[in-house]
């Protein structure tokens, strides 16, 4: 029996399949999600869950790998963000490995003599994802008021990451620790997040940022989707970047297993072209901007700089001081 979740279920086939009322009707409840909760599940999405777990299936053939192999991949630039991480490397009471995966730039990707097929499939679902989150947009657009493409304006050379996530078995007692986690309460950075998750569960939400957690369990077809800090800044706070995590999971079957087993999910992190200045859209006389302008490459550079402890593009350390700009 699925857990209860604040989260709506809203299925997406009437804005890919039907006329323009339809779209607004599918584009509100999509609107209204975000705006309450942040978050919201999508069926009828349009991607096959026969690809779906294909893609789960070449994560798992990619973590299996030697240690070795993997670290041969190694993530090592801020400003490219791809490739291969271990566990413990992004936040050290995390508990994951990683891999990053790009629109453009794939250096740190496994050939086909190493990994047949790796790259020609997640390039596949990469544009899957891409398709899938433009539209999420649109939805957004057409309830502001704004032109339908308007986020596409902003995402010509657009970069996001597909990340394959595997959090290994690990004891309960060590996750259930103070300050650990399989990943720590955090908002995502970016415009918006897909997330495709296994059966194992986990992940919660905070809806209210009170440290009122709840679940965010698996729905068989349907793909998690959340909103991220820099759209939030972009809206003036009409859609909420919610803080979420992975614990160990709630569901029966796990809640009396000593050590967890692994857990494998997939997200795709949607961000704006690097040049674009994110200044808060005003829809209405007299509203107050309630976030300073900042430049969304920056940014993206500074947090993912702070989350790896890297350095950024020239090699040097990237502050908030540096995101922000002059308007």
């Amino acid at each position: 029996m699925a857990e209860s979740t604040p989260i709506p279920v809203v299925s997406f086939e009437k804005f890919l399949t039907g006329d323009r009322a339809d779209q607004k009707e599918v584009a509100r409840r999509v609107y209204n999600a975000f705006s309450e909760v942040g978050f919201i599940y999508l069926k009828d999405h349009g991607i096959p869950q026969t690809k779906v777990d294909e893609i789960f299936a070449l994560a798992e053939k990619f973590f299996t790998l030697p240690l070795t192999t993997k670290l041969a991949y190694k993530l090592n630039s801020a400003h490219v963000n791809q490739g291969y991480t271990a566990d413990g490397a992004e936040g050290i009471n995390d508990h994951k490995e990683c891999y990053e995966h790009r629109r453009f730039k794939n250096e740190l990707c496994p050939s086909d003599s190493e990994l047949p097929g790796f790259k020609a499939t997640l390039d596949d679902f990469y544009k899957q994802c891409l398709s899938l989150a433009m539209n999420v947009l649109k939805c957004l657009a057409m309830v502001m008021g704004l032109e339908d493409d308007f986020f596409q304006g902003i995402t010509k050379r657009a970069d996001p990451q597909l990340r394959l996530i595997h959090y290994p078995p690990i004891e309960r007692s060590v996750i259930e620790q103070q300050g650990h986690a399989r990943i720590n309460a955090h908002t995502d950075f970016g415009l918006c997040t897909l997330l495709f998750q296994d059966g194992v569960g986990g992940l919660e939400v905070d809806p209210s940022h009170e440290n009122q957690f709840v679940p965010a369990p698996p729905i068989q077809g349907a793909v998690l989707i959340n909103i991220a800090d820099l759209l939030q800044r972009y809206t003036n706070g009409r859609v909420k970047s919610t803080r979420h995590r992975v614990v160990s999971p709630s569901v029966n079957r796990f809640k009396n297993c000593e050590v967890l087993p692994s857990r494998y999910s997939i997200p795709f992190f949607v961000h704006p072209d690097p040049e674009t200045i994110i200044d808060p859209i005003l829809l209405t006389e007299g509203e107050v901007k309630l976030y300073e302008p900042v430049n969304a490459g920056q940014w993206r550079d500074w947090k993912t700089a702070t989350n790896y402890r890297l350095k950024g593009e020239n090699g040097e350390e990237v502050s908030l001081r540096s995101v922000a700009v002059e308007t």
